[in-house]
């Protein structure tokens, strides 16, 4: 049941960049398939409105993902001939200045653009250099080199420290790392810069609870504006979690919330009684009182569940059905256990 963080953070890293032109990085100068009979000029600037020369420029023709490039000359200056007629991906790069990119239309209304781009101090603006990076760490992630993609997202973050939602996309590649306290730290970073993403803060909950750092997780649950919660597992998963690492007593909490958040909700009555039942397991023998009333709870929270669940979890093709056959069970056992208590 227990949902992947690093599948959610990419979604909402990605959501980002929505909209952004494609920053594939160009064939080979020589490809064929864009050269023709057009041409198009330009001057780099900075923001002072000086010349900046040295500027690699990338040229992309759009339906052969192909091109070559030029360089700026001393006075900031370029041109390129002998291109096709159609969509162009311009790409322009220098070290200490912000890349940029920019579409150029060769051979519409202006047959023969001159373009003056204005280049800013590097750190300036992400637009363009947070989606490219991102694109290469993907690409690596999907070839499972985790520390490279790692990599330039921490180049990225360290270039623009306010883009918070890189902390995101680093979180991600050190929970794929096992390294659960660091992604918990970049989480919480974003967080901080991001109070209301009460989605955010689950999964920095569920982060800490990886890296068993249970009280930093139950604090980061505490603060969640339920009313913002609309989806039951949210609050559900960490219990689950902390189930199968028998901390019994841990996971009661976040069931109880998911009660207090949805009271119509099934399953969290189910597993907030499995917790009571394992929690009574593990008083000493001695304190009946304690064992008892743990008993009781888990009682309550099955009949609960058994009524909540309704005849249809009869049903063998219910997702309840397995669940009300275990809470019957209990019941039994229950039962049985609190009449020897007496």
């Amino acid at each position: 049941m227990v949902r992947i963080l690093r599948f959610a953070i990419i979604t909402l890293f990605i959501s980002a960049g929505a909209g952004l032109a494609q920053t594939q990085a160009p064939a080979a100068a020589a490809a064929p398939g864009w050269q023709g009979k057009g041409k198009m000029g330009g001057r780099v600037i900075d923001e002072a409105g000086k010349p900046v020369p040295g500027v690699t420029i990338k040229f992309v023709f759009v339906p052969a993902n192909a091109g070559p490039e030029v360089v700026t000359s001393a006075k900031g200056e370029w041109k390129l001939e002998n291109i096709a007629d159609g969509m162009w991906s311009l790409q322009y790069w220098k070290d200490g200045f912000d890349p940029r990119m920019i579409p150029v239309q060769v051979g519409g209304k202006i047959k023969e653009p001159v373009i003056e781009l204005k280049m800013t101090k590097e750190g300036t603006d992400p637009s363009f250099a947070v989606p490219y990076g991102n694109d290469q760490a993907k690409a690596l992630l999907d070839q499972k080199k985790i520390a490279e993609a790692r990599a330039i997202y921490t180049k990225l973050l360290a270039t623009y420290p306010t883009y918070a939602r890189l902390h995101l996309a680093l979180s991600q590649c050190l929970d794929m790392e096992g390294k659960f306290a660091e992604s918990a730290a970049e989480l919480q970073l974003y967080v901080t810069a991001n109070p209301a993403d009460m989605r955010i803060r689950t999964f920095l909950g569920t982060e800490y609870i990886k890296a068993q750092k249970y009280a930093e997780a139950w604090q980061a649950y505490s603060a969640l504006d339920l009313a913002q919660i609309t989806d039951p597992l949210d609050l559900n998963e960490p219990g689950f979690m902390l189930l199968r690492s028998s901390k019994s007593d841990e996971a009661y909490k976040y069931f109880n919330l998911t009660v207090t958040r949805f009271p119509q909700e099934a399953a969290a009555y189910y597993y907030r009684g499995v917790a009571s039942r394992h929690m009574a397991g593990t008083v000493d023998k001695t304190k009946t009182e304690e064992i008892r009333a743990h008993l009781i709870a888990s009682q309550a929270d099955m009949n609960k569940f058994l009524e909540l669940a309704g005849p249809s979890a009869a049903n063998a093709s219910d997702p309840n059905n397995k669940n009300a056959i275990m809470a019957k069970e209990v019941l039994d056992e229950i039962a049985k256990l609190l009449s020897q208590l007496k």
